[in-house]
């Protein structure tokens, strides 16, 4: 058959043919270019990323650093990346200042740099006693000493004071739900001293001997107790006894890692935790890091007929304390530039000008990538000087959004710089005072204003509180902090001791009242210098509010493991408390800086 071809005189079938061709190209050519678009991306959202923090720790460095009052610095900040094709969508940011926003971070800093006036008070209390019930227990204080030392400590407390009990093994529970019955809290009849404290103590047989051991556990339930019912006027104790080591949960890392962020929680909700460890395989080193975290002291009873004392010395840090006005200077910032990329590719990340220093949250975590700018010197004796810069960013609430650059501006408005010396007290001049006011009242016992009997009584707790200060110097001049503040605490106590015993003596018609007055006034000025020296050991307190709260304890711990510090840091939600004990000079530096958009 032939074929006959028609002419295309109006040249369709190339126009066709061309826009095949046409389409085909550009389909080539968007499939060659959208491959890379992704990695293009990725590059172009990084190197945001790094000049978006460049510019940060600019503001942050420029701003702790050399400055006059008027001062400033612009800053070119990117707050997003723009598209990188005809076919990729841009990554827009949003940058941001506040300075009241409750999730930006506020920074405070307290210290005592020395002594104002003194009394003699009682601290009303809310206390949880956490005692072990393992099955160790059996073997260790087959006689339940632990709980009649226990029982004997409930009895000397006073109302308004409120008691409750937690009893542990592998878990722990409030008394009497550990034998199914309902909680016993702090509020609960009998616990709260009402009508007596006979309940309390009555709930103290139901701890029986037999389990593993988790003190973690028991520490998380006495926080939660504490926490949740303690009365926020009150001193919160939690008293944690234990003969061994954390045997689970799972195991002794899972118990010990739980215990350590129990005491951080504790700590920064101002709870304090004194443990004790019975006998020679209780875990002494982490018993004393516990207390050591909070505030507390670590006891060692090397028997069960011990704990009854120690008990009683715990008690003589609330019951009839002695303690010094003293006058806390407290110091606090505010104000956050926050930048947010919500990156396509690189991942998203949130960057923070807060606290006087910088930190980076991305999905995978929180960095401090600047800290707050602070450094530490050790001194003699374990102490050290501390100069911390205090950044307060203030100025009006603004807000950016794309993919543009902004122009940020820092001036410099005032600066305040103060030394401040923290009083250590001399422990052997204390001493030496404490034998004087031993021989005071011994003298005018031999005058006739006291019988032998309340001589004893009153001097005994003196002299035991002179031994205490000579070793506490001992242990300072060998820069072992930790045991020189145990015997500080020690001779508190017994100067404690001595106070209520001469109350005892007069009401007891053993010394006349106004030689017991006398004496009490000489313990006083005594007892106050010891709080002082009390103080320069908790040293400097910092206080970070801030939803990367948990970043900056990192940092801290960090910072300061380096440089031989006597520290610790404990964290309760957004709120890190972190502390460098033994502070001898304390140097802040405070700043006002405003931001604006340029």
């Amino acid at each position: 058959m032939r074929i006959i071809l028609r002419e295309d005189s109006e040249a369709v079938a190339s126009t066709v043919a061309t826009l095949f061709t046409l389409l085909a190209v550009v389909l080539f050519l968007q499939a060659a270019i959208v491959a890379v678009v992704p990695a293009k991306q990725y590059e172009a959202e990084r190197t945001t990323s790094i000049a978006a923090i460049s510019a940060f720790d600019l503001l942050r460095s420029t701003a702790s650093g050399a400055a006059f009052p008027g001062g400033q610095v612009t800053v070119t900040l990117p707050i997003g990346t723009a598209a990188v094709s005809p076919f990729a969508a841009p990554s827009p940011g949003d940058l941001r200042f506040n300075m009241g926003d409750s999730t930006n971070a506020n920074i405070s800093v307290s210290y005592v740099p020395t002594i104002h006036d003194s009394h003699v008070s009682k601290v009303d209390q809310d206390i949880i006693l956490a005692i072990d019930s393992s099955g160790s227990m059996n073997q260790n204080d087959p006689n339940r000493l632990r709980i009649s030392g226990a029982k004997e400590y409930v009895g000397r407390l006073s109302r308004p004071d409120r008691v409750a009990s937690v009893d542990f093994d592998s878990v722990a529970r409030l008394t009497r739900a550990n034998v199914g019955g309902p909680a016993h809290h702090l509020y609960s009849t009998y616990n709260n001293g009402l009508p007596d404290y006979s309940g309390a103590q009555a709930d103290l047989d139901t701890i029986d001997a037999a389990g593993t051991t988790n003190f973690g556990a028991a520490i998380q339930v006495s926080n939660d107790e504490l926490i949740t019912y303690g009365l926020p006027n009150r001193a919160w104790v939690i008293i944690l006894l234990t003969d061994g080591y954390n045997t689970c949960c799972p195991n002794q890392a899972g118990g010990d890692a739980l215990a350590i962020a129990e005491a951080g929680r504790a700590k920064a909700n101002n709870i304090t935790i004194y443990t004790i460890g019975l006998g020679a395989d209780a875990d002494g080193a982490l018993l004393t890091r516990i207390a050591q975290i909070t505030g507390g002291t670590y006891f060692a009873a090397p028997t069960p007929e011990s704990i009854r004392w120690i008990y009683f010395e715990i008690s003589m840090h609330y019951r009839g304390t002695v303690s010094c006005g003293t006058v806390a200077a407290a110091s606090s910032v505010s104000g956050s530039l926050s930048l947010s990329l919500a990156s396509r590719q690189y991942p998203a990340q949130t960057l923070r000008l807060e606290a006087g220093g910088v930190t980076v949250a991305q999905p995978v975590g929180i960095v401090v990538q600047q800290g707050l700018p602070i450094s530490y010197a050790p001194r003699a004796y374990g102490a050290g000087t501390i100069q911390v810069t205090l950044l307060t960013f203030t100025g009006p609430a603004f807000e950016a959004t794309g993919t543009d650059y902004q122009f940020v501006t820092a001036r410099f408005l005032s600066q305040s710089v103060d030394s401040q010396v923290i009083i250590r007290t001399d422990l052997q001049q204390q001493a030496s005072d404490s034998g004087n006011i031993s021989d005071y009242v011994k003298y005018w016992g031999t005058q006739g204003a006291a019988t032998p009997a309340g001589v004893k009584a009153v001097t005994d707790p003196i002299l035991a509180a002179k031994a205490r200060m000579n070793w506490a110097q001992v242990n300072l001049t060998s820069s072992k902090l930790t045991p020189a503040k145990f015997d500080v605490d020690s001779a508190q106590n017994q100067l404690s001791a001595s106070i209520i015993a001469a109350e005892d003596q007069v009401t007891r018609g053993q010394m006349q009242r106004w030689l017991a007055t006398s004496a009490e006034d000489l313990v006083r000025r005594v007892a106050c210098q010891l709080s002082q020296w009390q103080d320069w050991y908790i040293g400097v307190k910092l206080t970070i509010q801030s939803p990367t709260a948990a970043a900056w304890a990192i940092w801290f711990d960090q910072t300061f493991r380096k440089t031989g510090a006597l520290t610790s840091s404990g964290i309760s939600g957004n709120k890190v408390v972190l502390s460098v004990n033994a502070v001898d000079l304390f140097i802040i530096d405070e700043r006002v800086i405003e931001l604006s958009f340029a």
